[in-house]
């Protein structure tokens, strides 16, 4: 039997599902009860990343920013948001919508004193080191952001002519997408104003560094993996980027080519032998 969920997911399929489509579609496999108060934090989500955006899109660097809307309050409230949007992403992974966990990437931001050798040093002094091609996609998404608070100031004037402003829920939720552009673009400017650009021409290959390519050999099963090590900003797992910051990227930042590092990892610790760095 073929439920009215299963035929939706059939025919719009995985490739081109988009973001509310797919909140939709889990807002109808969970309890009644439960839909009073995750539904109206899926549609803030929903607002914030985008529900036209196709789920295949999205990369961590996408919604990590989203933690930022919860501040630094580890609160019940809080708690709730995340378990919301988490739980989303967690039913998008494994129905096969997505090929990379994005639910790890949206949690409460807290002060971290645990940093690599060249990380903590940028950590210290606010530099932010970034690939050209890594700068020029913020560049963009800040223009693209820029725009959208012009088309969020109509749609608010719009709303606010509709009716009494005490009781207009258009404009509250214009108003709240609008608040969020506003944070992505001052964190984007924020981002981009203590940038480093990392050019290739730059990079010297006799360590990891960030913009580095790296070959990994996994001791146990002899395989090799190419990896960019980028900024947390630029990290895309789907396209081999990994942030400086994650497990892995962490440990081989500043390493040589013929080191091996071990990196702690939910199945187990893990071996690699840095291969090559080009």
């Amino acid at each position: 039997m073929v439920t009215q969920t299963d035929e939706h997911a059939a025919s719009t399929g995985a490739n081109g599902l988009t973001v509310q489509d797919a909140i939709t579609e889990y807002i109808m496999s969970i309890p009644d009860e439960n839909k009073r108060l995750i539904h109206p934090e899926l549609s803030k989500f929903a607002r914030w990343i985008g529900g036209s955006n196709t789920l295949e899109a999205l990369r961590p660097s996408d919604v990590s920013p989203y933690s930022e809307t919860f501040g630094a309050s580890a609160s019940d409230a809080n708690k709730q948001r995340i378990a919301a949007v988490k739980d989303f992403l967690n039913y998008v992974k494994k129905k096969g919508y997505i090929d990379v966990s994005l639910a790890p990437h949206v949690r409460v931001r807290k002060p971290t004193l645990n940093a690599g050798r060249g990380a903590s040093v940028r950590r210290r002094t606010g530099e932010v080191q970034i690939t050209r091609q890594g700068y020029d996609e913020m560049v963009n998404r800040l223009e693209s952001l820029r725009q959208e608070t012009v088309r969020l100031a109509d749609e608010i004037e719009r709303a606010a002519a509709s009716g009494d402003v005490r009781e207009n829920a258009p404009l509250e939720a214009a108003r709240e997408n609008q608040g969020m552009v506003i944070a992505q673009i001052n964190r984007l400017e924020s981002t981009l104003k203590v940038a480093t650009i990392i050019e290739e021409s730059d990079r010297s290959n006799d360590e990891v560094q960030i913009g580095s390519w790296v070959t990994l050999k996994n001791t146990r099963t002899d395989r090799n993996v190419d990896y960019q090590i980028v900024a947390a900003n630029e990290a895309n797992p789907l396209r081999n980027k990994i942030s400086d910051i994650s497990p892995l990227g962490n440990v081989i930042l500043g390493c040589k080519v013929g080191d091996q590092v071990t990196v702690k990892a939910p199945s187990g610790e893990q071996k690699f032998t840095v291969d090559n760095i080009f």
